[in-house]
């Protein structure tokens, strides 16, 4: 009998285009005994008491401190974030969201007693709700955030007692490889926790496998067709499906340091992050002279190789996601925007592109119908007259992740944030939500559903179940025959409890 083998994924820098690594594949039809194994597993680990459970995570937080500097590196290579960046953004918040599992999970899925309270008048026993283990998660990651997008789901899914098969995105194989490693390193059971690699035929095989629930994190396309295939056969998922981020800035809002804020949290990533501001309104003032100030802050972020400590931008992951960014720039200057900077790419190797600033008229949304979902180091600034007109030029996009709202009055500036239609909205902050290992994250509307980190991502991660008992003498609520006392009890019930 032949092995199936699959052709390696080549990892290579987006910097210069150089091969990196070659990371063995997996064959799809491997894909479903992965997750048999995982199954046969996760029986085992979910009897496991929560101090066993606990102390895996404890080795695995371990071994990922110990090569932190090892997985921010790989991320600078094959992702093409600065150093830096790549610690503060994807390693650090990864061990955070560890440690806080580690500390908070027996609290978020201890077992609750709910009273009956006034139905107990109606002779209702109380319910213990109990948090039970899913079985197999499946987790499908992307590339832009390969560590922190992937590291905080699985370690909640084991910490209630799941097991997981997860595959990471093809353009980030070789940090999936690595993180891989140090749960491996961990020590946990064999089988609990399984990488599959491969691209869009492996992911498939993964969604049409028996998993008891799938995490998605991806493009809107891929994920409707993820959504459609789980419907199909009743699999729920939570599902992140990117954004067209809004920063509304108010009058009062100090340009120094709001455009400061607004310019790291446009361009981090190279405008890859799915929190990324890509929209920002200004209320009732002049948009050209704040958008040219804007400009010139982009124009002097520093481009260049990740690796080197005075550069602020890496590439895009891909000489196709660049073209991809530039034509929509174009598209949207054609639609009317006007280009104060960037707007094109950058000469040499790499995939790289210059931050861009658009202007738009007052009420021009010809150009941001053009951006929408555009994944890339741009910004399109437009002027509103009012809080009103901000939120729903806010709301307007199909599209509902993340907001954030500036400004040194914070009572108006959060009566403006609560009318905003996204997952997360921040008032006087933006994008570092993700970060947050206690708060959850995620969308609505065509950006996704369900969360994932905190206590609601831990939850994500169980099912409820409900456990009633009582006494086998003691008085039950009716049993036939029925006669009209049930009547009579249900009157005086309803004028006492309903009035």
């Amino acid at each position: 009998m032949t092995t199936a083998v699959a052709d390696p994924l080549i990892a290579r820098n987006p910097s210069t285009g150089a091969e990196l690594a070659r990371v063995a594949g997996t064959p799809p039809e491997r894909v479903s005994q992965c997750v048999d194994r995982a199954a046969i597993a996760q029986r085992c680990w979910a009897d496991r008491p929560w101090s066993g459970r606990r102390e895996g995570l404890r080795r695995w937080h371990r071994e990922l401190g110990r090569r932190a500097e090892e997985l921010a590196e790989a991320v600078c290579a094959e992702i093409g974030k600065p150093a830096g960046e790549a610690m503060a953004a994807e390693v650090i918040p990864s061990l955070d969201a560890l440690r806080w599992t580690i500390r908070s999970a027996a609290r978020v899925l201890r077992d609750r007693t709910e009273s009956p309270r006034w139905q107990r008048w109606l002779l209702m026993p109380p319910a213990r709700i109990e948090r039970r283990p899913l079985g197999v998660v499946g987790v499908i990651g992307a590339w832009n955030y390969p560590i922190l997008l992937n590291a905080p789901v699985i370690a909640h899914a084991i910490a209630a007692g799941n097991a997981v098969v997860w595959k990471p995105s093809e353009l980030s194989s070789r940090c999936g490889a690595l993180l891989q490693e140090t749960i491996d390193a961990a020590g946990l059971p064999e089988g609990l926790v399984s990488i599959v690699q491969g691209g869009s035929e492996v992911g498939s095989a993964l969604v049409h496998a028996n998993v008891a629930k799938l995490i998605f994190t991806g493009g809107l396309h891929n994920g409707r067709r993820v959504l459609e295939a789980l419907g199909a056969r009743g699999t729920p998922a939570v599902v992140e499906l990117s954004g067209f981020d809004a920063a509304v800035v108010l009058p009062d809002a100090p340009d120094d340091r709001t455009m400061a804020a607004l310019r790291w949290s446009a361009f981090l990533g190279a405008g890859q992050a799915c929190m990324s501001v890509k929209r920002v309104f200004l209320v009732d003032r002049p948009a050209e002279a704040w958008a040219e100030a804007f400009a010139r802050q982009a124009e002097a972020i520093r481009i260049g190789d990740p690796k080197r400590p005075d550069v602020d931008l890496g590439p895009l992951i891909s000489d196709r996601a660049r073209d991809d960014v530039h034509d929509r720039v174009r598209a949207a200057v054609a639609a009317g925007a006007r280009l104060l900077a960037g707007g094109e790419p950058v000469d040499g190797p790499g995939s790289f592109y210059r931050p861009t600033v658009l202007l738009a008229d007052r009420d021009q949304e010809g150009p941001e119908r053009a951006l929408e979902g555009i994944f890339g180091p741009v910004v399109i600034v437009r002027e509103v007259a009012d809080d009103r007109s901000a939120a729903e030029a806010v709301n307007a996009s199909r599209f509902g992740l993340s907001a954030s709202v500036w400004g040194r009055d914070r009572r108006r500036a959060r009566a403006l944030a609560d009318r905003l239609d996204v997952g997360v909205v921040g008032v006087n902050e933006a994008t570092t939500f993700f970060a947050l290992a206690s708060a959850p994250a995620g969308g609505v509307k065509a950006s996704g559903f369900g969360r994932v980190h905190g206590a609601e991502g831990l939850v994500e991660m169980t099912a409820p179940r409900t456990v009633v008992s009582r006494s086998i003498k003691a008085p039950r609520p009716q049993v036939f025959p029925y006669s009209n006392r049930l009547g009579r009890v249900l009157r005086v019930y309803r004028r006492l409890v309903h009035r």
